[in-house]
């Protein structure tokens, strides 16, 4: 077999020194693991994974059928297990030599078979995860059980069941299928669930403005609410919460241009720079309110938001998301464009996401232009609601602060949309 990558060597050299390269590698990556672990029996390290890796790669070379190189695999197993069967006696049940011997062995057929980046990413991640044990052990004692069935349960639904949901109209009224609808689930549930995994487990207790950072890529909306609250645990002569709500709307931008772009690039690229505008300008309302912000001690604990794989949320996503379709032909049926207008400054008052991708997915009879003033008027009324919230809700210093900067940034943003398109 012929490595499939170009090369300025002969291939079979060049598999042969990578495959002694990458083994190597791996060796020194395991001698490190064990003279941090201070392990005191263990099966080699850089030698032993070298001259395995070069054993794998001959084998695999020698015979086009596999034969040998299964044989060299069963002879290696055997001595492992010997090996491991030691271990057991002394009371050192660890398999991470086992593991990368193993490894080490599969290298050369990586080399012969695959394209260099291949093996060069497949080592580089067994060493991530070779040295990467407190982290890992961290992560699995931080993340909730229920949310890992939650996350295992929402890949079953998107790596499974979407390739075969249907593609045609779910109906003449609806003019989206299942596998659209799902999908949009998919992509917003993603981007959301990101921002919560990384709100919730890493950065607790960072601050408020990082917390409206973060929050704003899963929820702006859900984020202003309880930053708002929190306010009212602050001085009243702080710029902090105020410069946190702000900061999320300023990430709502990235987020809702991401998710346009995800579905139609060249809307996106319409987009582009009104929503990177309208986001510079929040972040630097928000930088300016931070600076003048006094120190505070960041809350102990953000308030918990709803995991966004749930399947309740998901499930309910979807219903919004063909009902608002639905709704939206309707609108545009009945009453054109300036109908669809007032739509969409209604629609941001409640979750703007099923709103926007139903523009983006149903088949309607609307242009470019249309969407995009759509799109921009309800981000528009999103902010005035955002601003009400923080009125309501928030530190009376910071509710006018913050719920006067949104609703500035609701009237810019909407004359954007009424000029755009």
């Amino acid at each position: 077999m012929e490595p499939t990558s170009p090369t300025l060597l002969p291939p079979l050299l060049s598999a042969f020194l990578l495959t002694l390269a990458m083994s190597f590698l791996l060796g020194l990556g395991l001698r490190e693991y064990y003279l941090v672990a201070q392990k005191t029996l263990y099966f080699g390290s850089t030698r032993s994974c070298t001259l395995i890796g070069l054993l794998g790669f001959v084998l695999f070379h020698l015979k086009a059928d596999g034969v040998l190189y299964l044989g060299g695999l069963l002879a290696l197993t055997v001595l492992l297990g010997i090996y491991y069967h030691n271990r057991l006696a002394q009371q050192q049940p660890g398999m991470i030599g086992i593991l990368i011997a193993l490894l080490s062995y599969a290298i050369g057929p990586i080399a012969l078979s695959l394209p260099d980046w291949f093996l060069i990413l497949f080592t580089i991640s067994a060493l991530f995860v070779l040295n990467a044990k407190e982290k890992i052990n961290r992560l699995t004692a931080t993340l909730g059980n229920e949310e890992i069935i939650s996350l295992g349960k929402f890949l079953v639904l998107s790596g499974v069941i979407l390739p075969l949901t249907p593609t045609t109209p779910i109906a003449d009224f609806i003019p989206v299928s299942f596998h659209q609808t799902w999908l949009a689930v998919v992509v917003v549930s993603g981007i959301s669930y990101l921002g919560y995994l990384v709100q919730t487990y890493f950065m607790q207790g960072r601050g408020i403005v990082l917390t409206g950072a973060i929050g704003g890529v899963y929820s702006s909306t859900a984020t202003t609410v309880v930053l708002a609250r929190q306010s009212n645990a602050y001085p009243a002569s702080s710029n902090a919460p105020a410069a946190a709500i702000v900061l999320a709307t300023a990430v709502m931008y990235l987020r809702l241009l991401a998710v346009v772009g995800i579905f139609k690039l060249a809307l996106g690229l319409a987009l582009l720079p009104v929503f990177l505008g309208l986001a510079a300008l929040s972040g630097g309302l928000a930088y300016w309110l931070q600076r003048g912000a006094l120190p505070a001690s960041p809350l102990a604990k953000a308030a918990r938001q709803q995991n966004p794989l749930e399947l309740t949320s998901a499930f309910l996503f979807a219903c919004l998301f063909v009902a608002i379709t639905a709704a939206t032909k309707f609108t545009i049926a009945l009453y054109a464009d300036r109908g669809l207008q007032w739509m969409a400054f209604f629609a941001g008052f409640a979750d703007i996401d099923p709103f926007i991708l139903s523009l983006l997915q149903g088949k309607l009879i609307a242009g470019q232009g249309v969407v995009f003033k759509a799109i921009v008027i309800a981000t528009a009324s999103n902010n005035l609601l955002k601003a009400a919230y923080v009125l309501a809700l928030a530190e009376r210093r910071t509710g006018l602060v913050a719920g006067g900067v949104l609703a500035g940034l609701a009237g810019v943003t909407l004359l954007c949309g009424l000029s755009g398109g």
